[in-house]
């Protein structure tokens, strides 16, 4: 028996598509109020939003945010504080990729993976984690618990998540801070094949609300969850 989310604050990163879109809805479905964030998809996000306010959340926030910028996320912190005054769960979901080579990377691509999926997840959750009274569930990925021709740098910003996440959580007890790995997911990122989104969102519910248990710092494999 998990436990009811209703009226809970809930920040996910990225929802304007794919999985964090999903996961919005999931959440929303539960009658959490909700702060969503999206980089270039404004019209997505605020369809997101509006879809999210039919399905039962009570209170929606959609604001921008590049993980890559310091003022941003700020900016971010800012607007959360000042509508909700604190977040219950953060789920750090935003990322981007580059499917070349890694020799055919130019060192902007790199970079960009690497201040967006790591370097901006860790100081987003260095600005909210003090507000935070109960999750922070990081999407990471399963090529990170086995051998993946994901090219290398994402798998890299990936891996070093993991590590964040299983330090972090030792540090904060007090605290669920854990990851959650899909597997090939149908997004834009994986030109729409694989799990759907909508399983993905619930697995990371799941976790939200107790329903499925993880250890500190722990990781939860979708591989385990595939589409029934």
């Amino acid at each position: 028996m998990g436990t009811d989310l209703a009226g809970r604050v809930v920040l996910v990163t990225g929802a304007s598509i794919g999985i964090g879109r999903a996961i919005a809805l999931r959440f929303a479905a539960a009658r959490c109020r909700l702060a969503l964030t999206y980089f270039e998809h404004r019209d997505e996000a605020e369809e997101v939003a509006e879809r999210c306010r039919e399905v039962g959340a009570p209170d929606v926030l959609a604001v921008s945010l590049q993980l890559a910028d310091e003022d941003s996320e700020c900016t971010l912190l800012e607007r959360v504080v000042d509508h909700f005054g604190a977040v219950d769960i953060l789920v750090n979901n935003a990322g981007v990729i580059s499917w070349k080579p890694f020799l055919e990377q130019g060192f902007g691509e790199i970079d960009e993976q690497v201040n967006v999926n790591l370097l901006g997840v860790m100081k987003l959750t260095w600005c909210f984690l003090p507000l935070v009274t109960d999750a922070v569930i990081t999407v990471g990925s399963t090529a990170t618990l086995h051998q993946s021709r994901t090219p290398p740098t994402y798998c890299a910003t990936k891996w070093g998540l993991r590590g964040f996440v299983k330090a972090l959580a030792l540090e904060h007890p007090d605290k669920r801070i854990v990851s959650v790995h899909p597997t090939v997911t149908a997004t834009r990122m994986n030109d729409m094949r694989g799990m759907s989104p909508e399983r993905v969102a619930d697995v990371v519910y799941g976790v939200a609300a107790g329903e499925i248990e993880v250890e500190p710092g722990g990781d939860v494999d979708l591989r385990e969850y595939a589409d029934a």
